[in-house]
């Protein structure tokens, strides 16, 4: 598989999803493309809020399950943590909740469960 705009590759196979083969699978493609959504979300969110330079960092764990229909993403569990001046806890949860509903992945998986962990550093 190739990707991106200098078409990085990556091995890709049937096994990599179902067994411990070498290689990456659609679930973590998802996932990447999840937590760097979410981050880009979070940190627009908060620079337009007047916060400057803040860094985020996010990780998403897709959850794959066997349905009558065929293998399902039901949920993904997203875990960021971020630095950011002047800005206490709550407030970082707040803005990850909203960056949940801005993400555009996020609502690309309104069909399953997302679960946001938010810590600030």
């Amino acid at each position: 598989m190739r990707l991106g705009r200098d078409g990085a590759e990556f091995p890709f196979s049937l096994k990599s999803r179902t067994e411990e083969g070498p290689g990456t699978n659609p679930e973590e493609l998802l996932g990447a493309a999840h937590a760097g959504c979410f981050s880009m979300a979070l940190c627009n969110l908060l620079e337009e809020a007047g916060h400057e330079d803040p860094a985020v960092r996010t990780t998403a764990l897709v959850h794959l399950e066997q349905r009558p229909a065929g293998f399902t993403v039901t949920r993904v569990d997203l875990t960021t943590t971020g630095t950011v001046d002047g800005l206490d806890a709550e407030g970082f949860v707040a803005y990850a909740d909203k960056a949940k509903e801005t993400c555009t992945v996020s609502r690309l998986f309104s069909s399953a469960e997302i679960n946001v962990s938010a810590t600030l550093q």
